[in-house]
């Protein structure tokens, strides 16, 4: 087992700040008070391998640095005194990071892992900044891998990566010699708050109030009637997760993608949005996606918590899924459009529907493409049908860890090469266990049906669900 040294290493930033939570920092703060006691439910982790050469006085340096530079990373919230949620930005401090020594034989990856499960049961004080740890694996006297884990408020999953790419370039220039290049422009979250109250963003968020609204008037009560008319006593849901690794399903996104002329997660979420409806009963299918809002140049290269979830409604009527699949990219492009959003606003528009209508709306059915590449189309040439098929044979599906606080939650990652991984997480009472696996094989056969069913252009009818 690993020898464990935690250090604390110092940071300075250029200045210390208060100001008004931006809304995708209100949008996460509303969740994880949702899911109080458990605090740690929406934080983050993520890791990188590091350069060779470095030594761990390197890292912890770069670390400090990032630190100083990233504003977000050394925030910590609260309500401020008129109630709202505030940011508050410390301009000097130190972080704890452990060093984990491999013995003989050990795997980095498998001490990566153990630490990442201590970080879940370690919960973040909200109110004292930095809300971030760290984790260096040492092998042979070398660090080889380095991780993150942060609350959710101070940086989403596009933040991590950055900063596993800026760590990774930052520890090569220092190793090599060279002058490392500054960084690209970015936008900290104080100036993204005073941006969301300019006129141009006060703009941007009315048009994403209107179409939430329309949304709304669009969307189905619920995408599982059998949890609207359960009538037992409300407890705490029993959820279930699995995962699928399916190298057909990667083999046949691409093809399908250039195929319709939309993107690989527009193929993707057709798929499970028609299964979805098919299995409610519903010409429409309503799902979150969690949206980026990385739309301007200065926040692609921002380390914060940017990512906010919309509601979109895909239109299934009709017997072409090309057709749908090119409505569901239309309707995708103007969700993310949207994804910048005042939270409090949706909710009460939210909560004038339902009265509106005389019953609950739920929403509670999400849809979450993390990968890095969801929007690229296929490369070279496409691989012919009965590869595709073929490779059904190296489909594994397992029960997973994950979890969430949703009654239907899909992540999509390509973290193999090679190979799609979905993760299902449900509510059993809406999916029993064993349906989980079905539903991840069945997205996977219709992509696979979809493929060979190119000279009819993928009829709807008679598909199995």
């Amino acid at each position: 087992m690993a020898e464990i040294v935690r250090r604390r290493t110092p940071f300075n930033g250029q200045r210390s700040a208060t100001a008004p939570a931006t809304c995708a920092q209100r949008h996460m703060w509303n969740l994880t008070q949702r899911q109080l006691p458990d605090a740690s439910f929406y934080d983050v982790t993520h890791w990188a391998r590091l350069p060779p050469h470095a030594a761990v006085p390197d890292v912890l340096t770069v670390m400090g640095e990032l630190m100083g530079r990233y504003e977000s990373l050394r925030t910590a919230f609260g309500p401020g005194p008129d109630g709202t949620l505030t940011q508050r930005v410390l301009r000097s401090g130190s972080f704890e990071t452990e060093i984990a020594a491999t013995v003989p034989g050990e795997d980095p990856r498998d001490v990566l892992r153990a630490w990442r499960r201590s970080m879940r049961q370690t919960a973040f004080d909200l109110a004292t900044a930095p809300l971030f740890r760290a984790m260096v694996v040492v092998t042979d006297g070398a660090p080889v891998l380095a991780a993150f884990h942060v609350s959710h408020l101070a940086a989403d999953l596009m933040s991590l990566r950055h900063l596993a790419a800026e760590l990774a370039r930052l520890l090569d220039a220092r190793t090599t010699g060279r002058p490392a290049p500054p960084p690209a422009a970015f936008r900290q979250p104080v100036e993204q708050a005073e941006y969301e109250r300019s006129p141009r963003g006060q703009a941007l968020l009315a048009r994403s109030r209107a179409y939430w609204r329309d949304q709304l008037a669009a969307a189905p009560a619920t995408m599982f009637p059998s949890l609207a008319s359960d009538t037992t006593e409300p407890s705490a849901p029993d959820r279930y997760s699995a995962v699928m690794d399916s190298r057909a399903a990667s083999l046949a996104l691409p093809v399908l993608a250039e195929r319709w002329r939309v993107s690989t997660s527009a193929v993707l979420l057709t798929a499970v949005a028609t299964l979805l409806g098919r299995r409610a009963g519903l010409p429409v299918c309503t799902l979150r996606l969690l949206a980026a809002n990385r739309f301007a140049p200065e926040l692609r290269g921002a380390v914060a918590n940017l990512h906010q979830e919309v509601p979109v409604t895909i239109d299934l009527t009709g017997d072409s899924l090309p057709t749908i699949a090119r409505r569901a990219f239309a309707a995708c492009t103007t969700a993310y459009a949207n994804g910048l959003y005042d939270p409090d606003h949706a909710e009460e528009l939210l909560r004038a529907a339902e009265r509106e209508r005389g019953t609950g709306i739920s929403l509670s059915c999400c849809f979450n493409d993390i990968r890095a590449t969801h929007e690229t189309r296929g490369g070279g040439p496409p691989a012919p049908a009965h590869a595709v098929r073929a490779a059904l044979a190296d489909t594994v599906v397992a029960r997973h860890a994950f979890a969430e606080g949703e009654d239907f939650f899909l992540v999509v990652d390509d973290e193999e090469p090679g190979r799609l991984r979905l993760v299902l997480n449900a509510d059993t009472r809406a999916f029993a266990p064993p349906e989980v696996h079905t539903f991840l094989h069945d997205v996977e056969r219709l992509l696979v049906e979809l493929i060979e069913d190119a000279p009819q252009q993928t009829r709807m009818a008679g598909r199995s669900a």
